[in-house]
């Protein structure tokens, strides 16, 4: 079967906004990753971003497609965490790679997820120009 990006225009959350990166931003459907261009997020330090699914969906992948026009380490250390009946399980760990723009983070547990997840475990910014998550 084809997987699909479910979290496509879903309802999101941030624990901040900063300089306008609203959360809905990673889910616009605009892959392009210049900050400027108004299509990706912005947390305070240390921030946390969240897309709601509606439903229960057993996740395959997330992919994360970072900030090309600066700042790109910011993504260092992300951890991507999927929401579950039984409790939150992590998917996996971003590590930033110099000349990556996207990243894809395989979600071992293949396990039904209502909501997907996304921490700066650094003191650090969260941008996120497009979170596709893939079932």
């Amino acid at each position: 079967f084809a997987l699909k990006n479910v979290a496509l225009r879903k309802q999101t959350q941030q624990s901040s906004d900063l300089s306008g990166g609203a959360s809905a931003r990673a889910v616009d459907g605009i892959k392009f990753g210049n900050y400027y261009r108004n299509s990706c997020t912005h947390t305070q330090k240390g921030g946390d971003w969240m897309v709601n699914l509606g439903r229960p969906v057993k996740v395959d992948h997330v992919i994360i497609h970072n900030r090309v026009d600066c700042c790109q380490e910011r993504i260092d250390k992300a951890v991507v965490m999927l929401d579950t009946p039984k409790g939150p399980k992590v998917c996996g760990i971003v590590y930033f790679q110099r000349g990556r723009n996207v990243y894809k983070v395989d979600c071992l547990h293949k396990v039904p997820a209502v909501a997907v997840r996304i921490h700066q475990s650094r003191n650090d910014y969260l941008t996120l120009c497009e979170v596709e998550v893939m079932a």
